[in-house]
């Protein structure tokens, strides 16, 4: 069976819609988490006195800044994330994109220690599954000088797209892309790229449709969906109408 890849945030599992993945792993699903933390790496980032900055959405990352990321990603957020998972029933295992590696990147330029996603390996992903482990990475990847800060949702679309993903849901604190209030049911890659530019897809909004988009363009169909909702990874997989669907061509 072709794999689930779910892109979440950094915050608590309770009450919210990875409640439903015991029941997904008794039917069999292959899973593989990738979640971000960057309001905690900020927090962080402000305790210690480290200026943040931003160039379109993405963290300008300097040795001292990436040494932070790390502790906070692969180690924090990332543990966390496995407790609640374990105190679930499901057997969770925390890794980043640099073990094994995962993830190989290459420098974005004139950001620092950011990379871009050039290659996936799943050997550890295989191993880590036929232990009956669920993967939760870390939005790191190893590239020519070491770790590389990742988006974590660039990093779910690779993912998906490279595992041959049955689907991608990118997990949000709304129902889906808004407009006028509700959750538009249904995009196309074109269509994503239109809302970012027109504005309607703003704040953390604009890089998951562009990462469903990514995932779309590759074959792999994406659902942005509420993730404080319970019901809703399983709803998704089940074909619902739950949150945005974004894919090539006619919809289903």
């Amino acid at each position: 069976m072709r794999p689930v890849v779910v892109k979440v945030g950094g915050a608590s599992v309770a009450g919210g819609a990875l409640e439903d993945l015991p029941g997904m792993l008794s039917g069999g699903t292959r899973i593989v988490l990738v979640h971000g933390g960057g309001k905690q790496l900020s927090r962080m980032l402000d305790t210690l006195g480290i200026p943040t900055r931003f160039h379109e959405g993405l963290r300008i990352t300097d040795e001292r800044t990436l040494e932070v990321a790390e502790m906070v990603f692969a180690g924090s957020v990332n543990k966390e994330l496995v407790r609640g998972l374990l105190a679930l029933g499901v057997p969770a295992a925390g890794i980043s994109g640099t073990d094994g590696p995962v993830l190989r990147v290459e420098p974005l330029p004139g950001l620092g220690r950011v990379g871009r996603i050039v290659g996936v390996e799943d050997r550890l992903l295989e191993a880590l599954w036929n232990g009956g482990f669920v993967p939760v990475v870390a939005p790191l990847g190893l590239g020519p000088e070491g770790a590389y800060n990742v988006n974590a949702d660039d990093a779910a679309a690779a993912l998906a797209v490279a595992l041959g993903a049955r689907g991608l849901l990118l997990l949000t604190d709304v129902d889906g892309l808004l407009r006028d209030g509700e959750p538009v049911p249904a995009l196309t890659p074109g269509e994503c790229e239109r809302y970012v530019r027109s504005g309607i897809a703003s704040g953390g909004m604009a890089p998951k449709l562009r990462a469903a988009a990514q995932a779309a363009h590759g074959g792999v169909p994406a659902r942005i969906i509420n993730g404080g909702r319970r019901g809703a990874l399983a709803g998704a997989l089940a074909g619902e109408q739950v949150g945005t669907l974004i894919q090539e061509g006619a919809f289903t």
